[in-house]
């Protein structure tokens, strides 16, 4: 018994690692607004970028950023997005950084905790500051990710939440699928000019996507449902497309 029992864990220890070593990482490299928190000891740095339209705001939409890890578990991201505001579209400069604290090959759980400015989002209050906490779970072929976010912005009179929710199965080595759902809505303000500046309320989008991935490169294509909410709720499509490197 005992020996069928090490012979079970060792059968295991076995399958795992060929998941971690045949496990296709890039596709959530371009995965919009996502963070990942899986660690691929073989990338050094990433730059991703992804763009469409919102029918919601009636904006485009446009993001760029690269990410390079100063050390084994600390990374560096820096970029810029457009302003969330409907009927303003600009670019606003982003940065941060991400510490990965768990590693599902010895924690049983990928985790990580990030940091970003953001100057996209209360653009016309200088901005805003995002606390993230990131999980994500290998199950063989499928990968389950969530994102927690806690923002407020300089003066601390405005806060919101963002969960963000992804799962992705990889369709062989280079195809994968998944869904692609978030919500963020404000958890309160104290400032009296909120409504002058059309900061929303509340947002959100869901829907498939599609990646492929070819050597270092990837990309990614999703359409569904988006809405936000500044005077009133407007619901709409988001279509986007996207490309990331790693190296």
């Amino acid at each position: 018994m005992l020996w069928a029992a090490s012979t079970r864990a060792q059968d295991l220890e076995l399958s795992q690692e060929r998941i971690f070593e045949a496990l296709p990482a890039q596709p959530m490299h371009c995965l919009p607004g996502s963070l990942t928190a899986e660690l691929d000891p073989a990338t050094h740095a990433v730059g991703s970028g992804w763009a469409g339209y919102n029918s919601s705001t009636s904006n485009p939409v446009l993001n760029a950023n690269a990410e390079a890890w100063i050390f084994p578990r600390l990374s560096l991201m820096g970029g810029f997005g457009t302003t969330t505001q409907p009927g303003d579209v600009r670019l606003r400069a982003q940065g941060g950084l991400r510490l990965m604290l768990l590693s599902q090959k010895q924690h049983l759980l990928n985790a990580a905790v990030g940091f970003t400015y953001r100057q996209d989002r209360f653009a016309n209050e200088d901005g805003m500051l995002e606390w993230s906490a990131l999980v994500s779970h290998r199950f063989g072929a499928t990968l389950a990710v969530a994102n927690f976010v806690y923002a407020q912005d300089g003066e601390g009179d405005d806060r919101e939440g963002e969960l963000r929710l992804i799962g992705l199965h990889d369709l062989g080595e280079r195809f994968h699928a998944g869904i692609d759902a978030r919500a963020r809505r404000s958890l309160g303000s104290t400032d009296p000019h909120r409504a002058e500046h059309a900061n929303p309320t509340l947002e959100f989008n869901a829907g498939p996507l599609v990646a492929y991935t070819v050597d270092r490169w990837s990309f990614m294509a999703e359409v569904g449902v988006s809405g936000q909410r500044v005077d009133s709720l407007k619901t709409g499509v988001l279509a986007i497309g996207g490309m990331s490197a790693a190296y």
